[in-house]
């Protein structure tokens, strides 16, 4: 008898999970090393979207009109004609080098203080669902840059 109610009791252990087991262990904290894979991927994904991160750049430079004269220039020369110049520079500046050394850059230069909002503004960017959501999310996030005046990343 005392064996069919041992084995009722670990049948009844079983089915209700056994003792507790341990909470679940919270995730591990992100740090600035996190910038750098989350920024290769970032420049992966404008590589996919190069026409919408683009043309929404360009917008942002007209809108601010950086560097000085854009908007005239858009005006004079064409929408089209800037875009490609644009795209010439974009090129240039996504040799797989220098994304290497910009990525690297933010993963160590980074201060602790900035780490956490990158790293969210970079996971919001990357949900967006289509280029265009990211072309948006992406310029949005590089417009005080933009603004600053900065002509390279």
């Amino acid at each position: 008898m005392f064996r069919g109610r041992s084995l009722v009791l670990v049948l009844l252990l079983a089915a209700c999970g056994g003792p507790s087991s341990p909470p679940p262990a919270e995730p591990a904290a992100r740090t600035a090393a996190d910038l750098g894979p989350m920024c290769h991927r970032y420049y992966a994904r404008q590589g996919t979207c190069t026409d919408d991160y683009l043309s929404a750049v360009l917008d942002v430079r007209v809108e601010l009109d950086m560097p000085k004269g854009i908007g005239e220039r858009v005006k004079a020369e064409g929408r089209d004609v800037v875009l490609k110049e644009s795209r010439a520079h974009w090129e240039s500046d996504m040799e797989p080098a220098k994304i290497d050394a910009m990525c690297e850059a933010m993963a160590t230069r980074t201060p602790a203080d900035q780490v956490e909002r990158l790293l969210k503004q970079g996971d919001a960017c990357e949900a967006a669902a289509d280029c265009k959501a990211f072309a948006i999310c992406a310029v949005g996030t590089e417009r005080s840059y933009i603004a600053s005046g900065a002509t390279h990343h």
